[in-house]
């Protein structure tokens, strides 16, 4: 079996001619032997956690689902690339992953693979293993359209198990777009209302101290500076009591 040193070399090569796709590099064993960065990122796995590992000790089945198939499924594909030397592109496949915040729990996954043959030197030591994660419905039903007349098409049960996962996927991006709204939106109001803080305090120390806008928040550093505290911090206090703080 090539050492590490020779897949290291390989999955260079493969890196970069294809810079930014999601793919690992798998020996005759199925042992993982190289991982892309894009690929990490997709499966939710950390940097350099994946090589060395079986393929499928780390990336099982969701236990908890009783529909899961992608392990087997993958299986017969990658024996087919080895057995036959040619590429084999695979139907879009659910194969859930664990979520890296609970181990324990599964989260909904659909991809669209492809294995190829890893050959060199005209040697074939392994497989190209590709993916592209499927997460809106708009794909599944172009998948869907360009299979429907193949010998390997969907059953309502493989349909309807692959929809609820693209579809618990886009609820949870929309829950997480509302989220960064809400955020957004609480940051905005924060900052308006800073800026109102602020210019009230401006005009307290321009009246107070007869100056223009500009020599009013150049005191108002100097005081933050001076107290250790944020400039809006002085401005709050200063419009709460009314008058500067005597630490100024």
């Amino acid at each position: 079996m090539p050492d590490q040193d020779r897949f290291d070399l390989i999955a260079r090569k493969v890196t970069l001619r294809s810079s930014g796709v999601s793919f690992l590099i798998l020996d005759r064993d199925l042992r993982i032997r190289a991982a892309s960065t894009r690929y990490e990122q997709v499966t939710l796995r950390g940097h350099g956690e994946l090589p060395g590992q079986f393929l499928f000790d780390a990336f099982p089945d969701n236990p908890d689902d009783p529909q899961a198939s992608g392990a087997s499924n993958l299986a017969v594909s990658l024996e087919t690339v080895l057995r036959s030397g040619r590429i084999h592109r695979m139907r879009i496949q659910r194969y859930d992953v664990r979520d890296p915040a609970e181990p324990d729990k599964f989260l909904p996954k659909v991809w669209n693979p492809t294995n190829a043959p890893l050959v060199d030197h005209g040697e074939m030591v392994g497989v190209v293993h590709r993916v592209e994660e499927v997460s809106e419905s708009r794909q599944l039903l172009a998948e869907i359209a360009r299979t429907a007349d193949q010998a390997d098409s969907w059953t309502p049960a493989e349909l309807l198990h692959t929809f609820a996962a693209v579809t618990a996927i886009e609820n949870a991006r929309h829950l997480e777009r509302q989220h960064a709204l809400v955020a957004e939106t609480e940051q905005l109001r924060c900052a308006v209302e800073t800026r109102g803080i602020i210019g009230q305090a401006k005009g307290i120390v321009m009246e107070r101290f007869d100056v223009d806008a500009a020599g009013a928040f150049r005191l108002l550093v100097t005081l933050s500076q001076n107290a250790n505290m944020p400039v809006e911090q002085i401005a709050r206090k200063l419009v709460e009591t009314g008058h500067p703080p005597r630490s100024g």
